[in-house]
């Protein structure tokens, strides 16, 4: 495998190529209340789009994108920005004019372009999931603790009120001891499961095709690849997994505070191929212990498939739907069930509505505070308002997340079982699947470390 890049290395590299270093760089500016954070916005489309209008009261001096026809919207927005098609060259030449850096490209790009700007001690946005491999989940989150920069993670769910509730019933053992929890979606919306490539498409004029496939393996450009539907392919996205894992997953983790996971076992999937992930698959983890709890199951469903519906629904007389809808997560307790619609945690109710009644009124426990909002948590922290790691989603606590939900991508590339050892990023059982744990960069894309 490759190594990372570290920083004093990225810096002489640099200076090497010609571009312009003009000072060490050492911890980014803060900012009183009414200060504003000079944003570099690596990908300002899709979902990058929405977070140039999230931040648009910042001052936005860059805009980097491959594809420069995707700037057009966000130079309207910040019309003085510097324009790039690399980051890399973005951070080298103008990096003593960046506070923080947004990263919102596909999958495989967000360490490279995360970990080059935690080097250079800028604040970091990145979107979900936080990274394209478990070895880059754990350098992110390694290097977060040392640089002591705001950071987080776009799982912006994580700042709803429902997401909280989950945490506060499930803690105070409102279903009792949790055994098993099942979590489904209907995605993909993509084409995954090939069963042969898709036809070639010519790079239109403006497309650094290169750039694009950046550290991933360099590909011809092909149909269902740029812009959106790379999710399917395992060399640039991360399946569904990646896509929702981080959002409709993410009550799972914060209220079962779980570390890592024992092992995580592909037990089907339809369509299961080299090339994209499958159409359909059905994962199960298994977590051991920790100091409140005993150790539990857990279920991913996706591509449409579902657990079965609970006799708590199907015999509730005040529900007129009798069916699950499509996205959500159901946790299964010695107790009693929790049920919890949608992917941010929207409604979790005890089921049935009986069983919900009956808690509330008995009393509810004590609320956990209110977010002010999961783009203004970043901006505090990086304005100097609040503590660095007061971003609730920051990579201290995506990374780990992001860990075990992409041991499911190991597993299904695995097609099996595999045994997971989190202190050395190992799989014990399978000395093949190692592989997946880490990949191999381009040369000039590797991960640069602080």
């Amino acid at each position: 495998m490759s190594k990372c890049m570290s920083r004093r290395r990225f810096l002489k590299q640099s200076a090497c190529t010609g571009a312009l270093i003009l000072a060490a760089p050492g911890m980014a500016r803060t900012y009183g209340a009414n200060g504003k954070l000079d944003i570099a916005f690596i990908a300002c489309d899709g979902r990058g789009w929405s977070h140039v209008q999230e931040f648009k009261n910042e001052n936005g001096v860059a805009l980097c994108e491959p594809d420069l026809s995707r700037t057009e919207k966000a130079k309207k927005v910040f019309p003085n920005a510097k324009v790039f098609q690399d980051y890399r060259k973005m951070l080298d030449q103008i990096h003593n004019e960046i506070d923080a850096v947004v990263v919102a490209t596909p999958d495989h790009h967000h360490a490279a372009a995360a970990t080059r700007a935690l080097a250079l001690k800028k604040h970091v946005y990145c979107e979900k999931p936080l990274t394209w491999s478990i070895h880059e989940a754990r350098v992110m989150a390694d290097m977060v603790k040392k640089a002591k920069v705001a950071t987080q993670m776009g799982n912006q769910g994580h700042a709803n009120q429902g997401n909280r509730r989950v945490v506060e019933w499930i803690r105070d053992g409102a279903i009792g001891v949790v055994k098993e929890i099942h979590t489904w979606t209907n995605r993909p919306v993509w084409p995954q499961g090939y069963s042969e490539l898709p036809p070639k498409e010519a790079v239109p004029e403006g497309l650094d095709w290169d750039v694009w496939c950046g550290p991933g393996p360099f590909r011809e450009r092909r149909e269902n690849m740029h812009p959106f539907k790379w999710r399917g392919w395992i060399d640039y996205g991360t399946g569904t997994i990646g896509d929702m894992g981080c959002h409709t997953w993410d009550c799972v983790w914060w209220s079962m505070d779980p570390k890592a996971a024992l092992s995580c076992e592909l037990v089907k999937a339809e369509a299961r191929n080299d090339l994209t992930y499958p159409k359909n698959m059905k994962l199960k983890w298994e977590f051991g212990p920790n100091e409140w709890r005993p150790g539990f199951v857990a279920y991913w469903h996706d591509g449409g498939w579902t657990p079965p519906v609970p006799e708590e629904i199907l015999n509730d007389p005040t529900r007129k739907k009798k069916e699950l809808i499509k996205s959500g997560n159901l946790f299964v307790g010695t107790k009693g069930k929790l049920y919890v619609e949608g992917d941010y945690s929207e409604t979790p109710r005890l089921i049935p509505e009986s069983a919900m009644q009956a808690y509330v009124q008995k009393g509810l426990p004590e609320q956990i505070p209110a977010s002010p909002g999961h783009h203004a948590e970043f901006l505090m922290a990086a304005k100097g308002e609040k503590p660095w790691d007061y971003p609730k989603s920051n990579f201290t606590y995506g990374g780990p997340l992001v860990e075990a939900m992409l041991l499911g991508c190991v597993a299904c590339r695995a097609g099996g079982k595999v045994e997971w050892d989190p202190e050395n990023l190992k799989i014990k059982n399978d000395p093949k699947a190692n592989r997946y744990v880490q990949r191999e960069y381009r040369k000039g894309w590797e991960l640069v470390t602080g």
